[in-house]
C-alpha cells in the first residue's frame, strides 16, 4: 500500500528520476491539468519512454485526461507502452460508472498489447466537480481495478467558482469538508485505499504534518504531494503517535491478540473492532 503519490508534470521528464528517487512510494506522471495542450503529445512521448532505474522500489502510475476527453485513449496507450504504469489516476470521475468505463478501456488495451488483463489499477479522484459530489454515492461496492479514492480540491472550488477552499485562516470550507468526507467513507466502502487531497502550501511544511496527522486520525492511509519535499512530511504525518501506540499494543494485550473477544481496559469495554484498529496502528507504526 503506497503512502505518498508524489505528481509530476508529463512534459517535464528531467524530473522523473528525481522524483523516484524522492522516497515517495508513487509517483503520477501527469497527462492533465499541468501539461499544456500543445506539449500533450511530447507529454506522451515521455511517459511511454520513461524507464526507472531497476533499484527504484518505487509505482509509476498516469494521470490520464477524463472520460469524454479526446486524446484520452492516447494517454492510456502511453500508460501502458513504457513500465508499464502500475494504473491510471483518474481525474474528474463522476461515479462508479466511470470507473467501470474505464475498466473496459484498459481491458481492450491491455489486451492488444499482450499485457495481463486487469493488470493496471485504478485510482478515482471523486470529488472534483459537483456532479461528482452528487454521484459518489454511486461507490458503495468494492469495484474492478480500483485501488483508490482521491478526494481533490482544486478543481472542486474552481467548479464553485471560488478562489479557494479554505478560509484566510487556512481551514477547509464546509463544501471541502463535505467532499473530504465523501471521499474516506466512499474509500471504504469499495475497499479501497482513501487518498488525501494534495497541501498545496509548499512552504509550510509543518502545516502539511498537521493535516496529514488529522486526517490520518479521520482514516486516510496516503496522500498526494505536488513536490518532492512533501514526501518526508506526509510520512511522518501518517506515522502514529506515541500515544495511540501505546495504546494499541495496550489492547492487543488485554484482548492475548484475539485469544479474548473482549475485556475492560482502563476502566472501558474493548473488543474485537478495537483489536482491529490496534493491529492497523502497530503496523503501521512499523
Amino acid at each position: 500500500m503506497s503512502r505518498s503519490y508524489l505528481f509530476v508534470p508529463g512534459n517535464r521528464p528531467e524530473r522523473f528520476a528525481k522524483a523516484a528517487a524522492s522516497g515517495a512510494d508513487a509517483i503520477i506522471l501527469d497527462l492533465e491539468d499541468s501539461v499544456p495542450t500543445d506539449q500533450r503529445e511530447a507529454a506522451r512521448a515521455a511517459v511511454s519512454a520513461w524507464q526507472p532505474d531497476p533499484g527504484t522500489r518505487v509505482a509509476t502510475w498516469v494521470r490520464s485526461r477524463p472520460l469524454g476527453t479526446d486524446g484520452l485513449e492516447r494517454d492510456l496507450e502511453a500508460a501502458l507502452a513504457g513500465v508499464p504504469a502500475a494504473g491510471i489516476v483518474l481525474p474528474k470521475c463522476e461515479g462508479a460508472e466511470d470507473v467501470l468505463e474505464l475498466g473496459s478501456m484498459l481491458d481492450r488495451l491491455e489486451r492488444a498489447g499482450g499485457l495481463t488483463p486487469g493488470s493496471t489499477a485504478i485510482v478515482a479522484i471523486a470529488t472534483e466537480t459537483a456532479r461528482a459530489m452528487q454521484r459518489i454515492h454511486s461507490f458503495d461496492r468494492p469495484l474492478p481495478r480500483l485501488s483508490g479514492v482521491m478526494w481533490g480540491a482544486e478543481d472542486l472550488a474552481s467548479g464553485l467558482g471560488l478562489r479557494s477552499l479554505r478560509d484566510e485562516d487556512g481551514a477547509w470550507l464546509s463544501p471541502a469538508i463535505a467532499a473530504r468526507n465523501a471521499a474516506l467513507l466512499a474509500a471504504v466502502a469499495c475497499g479501497a485505499d482513501p487518498i488525501d487531497t494534495p497541501y498545496t502550501r509548499v512552504s509550510d511544511p509543518a502545516g502539511l504534518v498537521n493535516e496529514m496527522r488529522a486526517h490520518a486520525r479521520m482514516g486516510f492511509t496516503a496522500k498526494a504531494a505536488i513536490h518532492p519535499s512533501q514526501v518526508a512530511g506526509i510520512h511522518e504525518g501518517l506515522r502514529p503517535a506515541r500515544a495511540d501506540i501505546d495504546w494499541a499494543r495496550a489492547v492487543i494485550e488485554a484482548l492475548e491478540d484475539g485469544r479474548k473477544a473482549a475485556a475492560l481496559l482502563d476502566g472501558a469495554m474493548i473488543d474485537v473492532p478495537h483489536l482491529t484498529v490496534a493491529r492497523r496502528i502497530v503496523a503501521a507504526a512499523g
